[in-house]
């Protein structure tokens, strides 16, 4: 911002049409816009630099600006303070020059709105002397003077009548020292007044309405005010630019007199000291409009209607309340606000579970060694969790049962770490949980042991962990993909290319595990496989509809992977989904115990 410079005018003359230099520009006001705060004019101009008007730019050069004109202690100079204080803020649109002249006279009117009065005066003039020459009597009841005097008078009128000016809103007292400000003008199709006259979601309004409350917040920390708003100079862009400062005042400034606009608090109205509680309302007044699509009256402020939108409801309530003392700090107001878009923001994820545990058909199997289980859990208004477990157990003399059993009953009912935000922590969690379980079965277990696949969701956020051949699927858009490696001997000969893809379905060794929970007392690093094995990353981001399969060797054994995504992708129920594919694992002999748990989940936009 330059320092206001003065430059001697003989006077200043400010109405439409009117052109003059200001500092290193040359200025053509094209519309007076209106006294738009209590003391200072507001005109849309064209602007350009002085270089520029006979260089080879001409008008290619010019720009729309905002000309505000005031007196030297209007609002105008209490923008020029608080710009100095706040410097290049980058929320505030700079000023392009300032100026300050001896003296202005400032004519709101425009040519047109003048010529009007002059007609006007005229059709008056000719009917006034049609009623005066039609009733001779009323002349002679107004006219108590002798026909020389009338005469006289008469001539007098008629000299009066050819040196009639019409009457004009000029400001004709010439005082001096008047404050010129000049920036540019706001793109009109996205200032705040234009931003208003269209639809917005919440989330949209709470973004602006934060935007602005930062910018309320940051000049409060200057110890400064704003008290109201004037939309039609505020430009919604990326930053958010605010043109007028003049309704901003400094906390130890005292009103003379009342101040009334449409997001002025109400006890302004009455001559009051400038406090924080004033720009609280101003913000709340703002939220009203963009979710009501109009203005609170501060006349109906304590039987204002509210519509009863959680957390919205209560915000306006409080901030909009008749009693300052009652509303929030700007501080507190902002943190609450952005809270609630969060709220909003946050996806509300339902999931549908479906499953089918089955012994099978073979005659040495007549127990079912299998166990799996699902836990949901709030962990707030916005966080949902859900964690799903499939767990095959392995030895003889119901060993495998017991271990699978001990196994899926320490990851359902271990209790959440009071750390539990990032991924690393969720990781260390999962980690830490098949380290219990493993303790537990190698304790409790003679021989045995179990596979071990669990799935944990917290919202659309996924990750894994696994041990042993049971498997992991996703299924996205009727595409399978399978998330968990298999710790087996045919799948380390597959990945070495000592066997086939198809040999590995007749493999004598095709059941023997390379790894498993319980069979040792201690697992190593990596020994839990996570995401970040097939995914690189530790977790995925699911999808509106994703389906995640966890099932026991009993079952992709023999329903291949393509079939899997054929049945999920051609019933629109899920357990009937579930229930044809254990169907098919009968049909083709069931040799194996089978499990499946097929979870899917459904998102919608907390907004």
């Amino acid at each position: 911002m330059t320092s206001p410079s003065t430059e001697n005018f003989s006077p200043l003359l400010i109405q439409e049409k009117e052109s003059f230099s200001m500092a290193d520009y040359q200025i053509e006001i094209i519309a007076y816009l209106g006294l738009l705060t209590a003391d200072v004019y507001y005109f849309k101009v064209k602007f350009q630099p002085i270089a520029d008007l006979d260089g080879e730019k001409g008008e290619t050069s010019s720009q729309l600006g905002l000309l505000r004109v005031g007196s030297l202690n209007s609002s105008l100079d209490r923008e020029l303070q608080l710009r100095k204080i706040l410097q290049n803020y980058s929320l505030i649109a700079p000023l392009i020059a300032d100026i300050q002249v001896d003296s202005a006279i400032i004519n709101p009117l425009s040519i047109k709105e003048k010529s009007q009065e002059v007609d006007e005066k005229q059709n008056e003039d000719i009917a006034t002397e049609q009623i005066v020459s039609e009733d001779s009597e009323f002349v002679n009841i107004t006219s108590t003077k002798d026909d020389d005097s009338g005469e006289n008078q008469s001539a007098e009128t008629d000299y009066l009548e050819e040196e009639y000016y019409p009457e004009t809103a000029v400001e004709n007292e010439t005082k001096p020292e008047k404050l010129l400000l000049l920036t540019r003008f706001p793109q009109e199709n996205l200032t705040l007044e234009a931003w208003l006259k269209e639809e917005h979601s919440q989330e949209e309004a709470l973004t602006l309405v934060i935007q602005i409350c930062q910018l309320f917040s940051y000049i409060a920390k200057q110890n400064w005010y704003l008290i109201n708003l004037l939309p039609q100079f505020i430009e919604i862009d990326k930053p958010l630019k605010i043109f007028d400062l003049t309704c901003a005042y400094s906390i130890e400034e005292s009103l003379t007199s009342g101040v009334i606009g449409d997001y002025c608090a109400p006890e302004l109205a009455a001559s009051r000291s400038i406090n924080e509680s004033m720009s609280s309302y101003t913000i709340a007044a703002l939220l009203y409009q963009t979710t009501h699509k109009k203005l609170p009256q501060s006349d109906q402020i304590i039987s204002l209607e509210i519509a009863p939108i959680p957390r919205l409801y209560q915000l306006l309530k409080i901030a909009l309340s008749s009693l300052p003392e009652e509303r929030f700090p700007l501080a507190q107001f902002l943190s609450l606000l952005i809270e609630t878009r969060h709220s909003l923001r946050s996806l509300k994820v339902q999931w549908n579970i479906a499953s089918y545990s089955t012994v099978g058909l073979s005659t040495e199997r007549l127990q079912n060694e299998d166990n799996y289980g699902v836990r949901q859990q709030h962990l707030s208004n916005s966080e949902t969790l859900i964690l799903g477990v499939v767990a095959d157990g392995m030895g003889g003399m119901a060993q495998g049962e017991v271990a699978s059993q001990i196994a899926v009953k320490t990851i359902l009912q271990d209790s959440l770490p009071p750390e539990f935000k990032t991924g690393e922590q969720r990781n260390k969690w999962l980690l830490n949980l098949f380290q219990k379980a493993n303790i537990s079965i190698a304790d409790t277990v003679r021989n045995g042991g179990t596979t071990l696949s669990a799935v944990l969701a917290i919202n659309d956020s996924l990750m894994i962990a696994h041990v042993g051949d049971s498997r992991i699927y996703l299924i996205r858009q009727g595409k399978i993909k399978q998330l968990s490696e298999d710790h087996s001997l045919v799948a380390m000969l597959v990945a070495n290319g000592e066997i086939t893809e198809e040999e590995s379905l007749t493999h004598p060794d095709r059941n023997v595990l390379l790894k498993s929970i319980g069979s040792k007392k201690h697992l190593s690093e990596g020994y839990v496989q996570n995401l970040s094995r097939t995914n690189s990353n530790l977790s995925m981001t699911l999808e509106n509809e994703d389906i995640l399969l966890l099932c026991s060797d009993g079952v992709w054994d023999l329903v291949p992977t393509q079939e899997l995504a054929e049945i999920f992708s051609q019933f629109k129920s899920l357990q009937m989904a579930v229930d044809q594919t254990i169907q098919r694992v009968i049909n083709q002999g069931a040799t194996d115990n089978a499990t499946l748990l097929a979870m899917q989940c459904f998102m919608t936009s907390g907004n």
